[in-house]
């Protein structure tokens, strides 16, 4: 056969008719089934399953975030503007550790809130960082405190994405 018969031939083949159960049907027709099938699927088990990434939004959580962060740089602009010593702070670093720590049980009750634990602990380790920076060496400078200040920012983008996908809060139409 001349490789034109040959292609021919296949063409013959993929569109051949088959007598199936008496039923005469076309091979195109057996394949589009399935894959009709799943498309007509699809939808339904897009919208009978809601998928949660992140916990729910909580209001206590997120003004404790905003109480700890204003705490935060209050003792970060004390030490930067006026050179304050760690004597001065010392009490302001326990609040803080307590704030945070406080922060983190609370957040460990929420399921799928692994992320927020995680920042929340980074934050503390930086701000244990930071206090020892102070303590030992004396005040610190602004590059040393940017480390804590960006896990704020962190942690609070964090909760206005979770108020936001709540829709509290967000641009009304």
């Amino acid at each position: 056969m001349s490789p034109t018969q040959l292609r021919l031939s296949a063409m013959h083949l993929a569109n051949a008719t088959t007598n199936c159960g008496g039923r005469v049907t076309n091979r195109g027709q057996i394949r589009a089934r399935p894959f009709t099938a799943g498309v007509l699927l699809l939808p339904l088990l897009l919208v009978g399953c809601a998928v949660i990434f992140v916990s729910s939004y909580d209001e206590v959580t997120d003004q404790q975030i905003q109480d700890a962060a204003k705490t935060t740089e209050a003792l970060i602009g004390d030490v930067l503007v006026n050179r304050t010593s760690y004597n001065q702070h010392a009490k302001d670093y326990q609040e803080i550790d307590g704030a945070l720590g406080a922060l983190e049980m609370r957040a460990a009750n929420y399921q799928k809130n692994e992320a927020e634990i995680d920042l929340i602990q980074k934050l503390r380790a930086a701000m244990r960082n930071l206090q020892r920076i102070h303590k030992e060496i004396g005040p610190f400078r602004q590059a040393e405190a940017e480390g804590v200040r960006s896990l704020f920012r962190s942690l609070i983008h964090h909760e206005l994405s979770k108020k936001r996908s709540a829709g509290i809060g967000g641009p009304t139409q």
